[in-house]
């Protein structure tokens, strides 16, 4: 298996990341995600300071198939430019990362 991931993405709709989670568990593209309770992002949009309370989404899965996971995320996503955000994994557990491993294509 390739290096463990962790991408991250936020919505301001729970029913669009759980959308998006289930369809990648489905597809065996992640093993598992996990979404958050609400969080505060402020950000700069269309030359304007936001504030906005959104959701977030972790999804565990191969770096070898982050583009495939975003390509989903982006086709499932409410926003017009959703953050898709991964990070190496850089120390797991043998078991989880066996389990990992299982539960992708």
């Amino acid at each position: 298996m390739s290096k463990l991931i962790i991408i991250t993405t936020t919505s301001d709709s729970v029913d669009v990341l759980n959308n998006i989670a289930d369809r990648l568990i489905t597809d065996q593209l992640a093993a598992c995600c996990q979404i958050s309770q609400p969080i505060k992002s402020i950000y700069r949009w269309k030359n304007k300071v936001e504030s906005s309370t959104e959701f977030e989404l972790k999804i565990k899965t191969a770096g070898v198939i982050f583009d495939n996971v975003a390509s989903i995320i982006k086709s499932l996503h409410n926003y017009d430019v959703p953050q898709i955000v991964a990070v190496n994994v850089t120390h797991v557990d043998e078991d989880y990362q066996q389990w990992a491993q299982t539960q992708l294509t």
